[in-house]
Formats: C-alpha cells, sequence, structure tokens
C-alpha cells in the first residue's frame, strides 16, 4: 500500500504539575526549636513546583531577627514571593509563595473582624494556570465570611486554577468553594502531625483544583519542623 503521508494522531499526554502548601509554624518544630533547615527539607521531599507557604517570619525575635523567605529562597535555590499580613514589634509576618517559571503575583484582603489579625490570599499566574493561596481565620464567623471573599475572588478567574492553603477548617466549610466546581481527590490526611499543639486528627489544609483542572492523588509528608505536614498533589491539568 502507498504511503500517503498519513499519521494517527498520537494520544494526548496530559500536563502534570505537582504543587504543595505548608504551614511552617515561623519554623518552630514539635520541639519548639526554629529550626528551617527542617522546613527546606520538607519543601524538597514534597517534591514540587509550586510550594504555598504560611506563617513566614521576616525580622520577629521569636525566631532570630531572621528574613525566613529570604533565608529559605537560598536553601532551596529557588525564589520566594513574600507577602506579609501584619507587622508587629520590629518585624513581619505573612505568607509566601515558592515559584518555578515566571510568575505574576498580587496580595488581596480578607475581611476580618475588629482588630484580629488580618487575613488575606496570594492570587498568581503562570502562563494559563491560576493559583490562589491563603490563610483563613480560627474564628468561625470571621472564617465563613473570608471563604465567601475568597471564592468572590476565585469566580473572576478564568481557565484552571489551584486554590491551597491553611483554611482552618475541614471540606464542610469550603461550601463556597465547592460549588464554584473546586474539588480534591476526596482523600482525608491527618495535616496537624501528632503531639502538635492543636487538636488532632483534622484535615484542614487543602489543595482544590478546578477549571479543568484536577487532583490526580494527594499525600502528606512526614516531618516534625511545624506543627502541620506539607500537603502535596499531583494535578492534572486541561
Amino acid at each position: 500500500m502507498a504511503d500517503d503521508g498519513y499519521m494517527p494522531d498520537s494520544p494526548r499526554r496530559d500536563r502534570r504539575l505537582t504543587v504543595a502548601t505548608y504551614n511552617i509554624h515561623h519554623g518552630a518544630g514539635l520541639d519548639e526549636i526554629v529550626d528551617l533547615d527542617r522546613i527546606a527539607d520538607a519543601v524538597c521531599s514534597t517534591g514540587a513546583e509550586i510550594v504555598g507557604l504560611q506563617e513566614l517570619d521576616d525580622g520577629l525575635e521569636r525566631s532570630g531577627r531572621v528574613d525566613q523567605a529570604r533565608h529559605l529562597a537560598e536553601r532551596l535555590g529557588r525564589e520566594i514571593a513574600f507577602f506579609p499580613t501584619l507587622e508587629r514589634r520590629g518585624g513581619r509576618y505573612g505568607m509566601g509563595m515558592v515559584i518555578a517559571g515566571a510568575v505574576e503575583s498580587h496580595f488581596e484582603r480578607l475581611p476580618r473582624r475588629g482588630q484580629e489579625e488580618p487575613r488575606g490570599a496570594i492570587v498568581a499566574r503562570r502562563d494559563d494556570l491560576w493559583f490562589v493561596v491563603t490563610h483563613l481565620s480560627r474564628d468561625r464567623f470571621s472564617r465563613t465570611a473570608q471563604t465567601r471573599a475568597l471564592a468572590a475572588i476565585v469566580a473572576g478567574l478564568d481557565g484552571p486554577v489551584l486554590v491551597m492553603g491553611d483554611f482552618n477548617q475541614g471540606l464542610r466549610g469550603l461550601t463556597p468553594l465547592l460549588e464554584l466546581g473546586l474539588a480534591s481527590d476526596g482523600l482525608f490526611h491527618r495535616t496537624l502531625p501528632r503531639g502538635g499543639a492543636l487538636r488532632r486528627g483534622r484535615h484542614i489544609d487543602h489543595i482544590l483544583a478546578g477549571g479543568g483542572a484536577r487532583i490526580e492523588r494527594s499525600w502528606t509528608i512526614a516531618s516534625a519542623g511545624s506543627d502541620h505536614l506539607p500537603l502535596t498533589a499531583e494535578v492534572v491539568l486541561p
């Protein structure tokens, strides 16, 4: 048979990305010792390209006046975008994002009650993929308002999106986000390690995907570097 140059379509390969979220508790581990090397080792163990970080210190006495974002960036050999949420005692405290590639990012404030700790969300984009990194309040009423505000931010984003962070609540409290079509892989993970200061057996750190992206699988990384465990997910992109 003559070769007419026709080649059948090759199977399409899914694009995949590994991401993680990690509340580092200003580097203080279960032994209350601040050790950023343990944090860096845990971040490396995730194998993630993008990592959302919560509770980063910069210039605070409790963590040795260290610029933790800069220290971790040097240790990891990666850039970290740091967004402080409050200033106190001559230093700053907030969230960060370990990034890979060209990423555009900005910070959006979330509602709060009275003089409680300010909260917000990092909104970033790499190519056609959006990332939203957050850390919500432990106060139930504030957290409900913040979850709704977060959903409003996500609703304004076009294309695939990943939302990750310490939500201080289980999936049941994330209804405004779930109603947008965001979803995890449905697995329960103990994101607070045994011996931690907070209640045990709770899954309060989450990674959700939507807009055509989906979570293929998720897992935690064993570490005593914080009162949280890093939550990691493999994401399939459209």
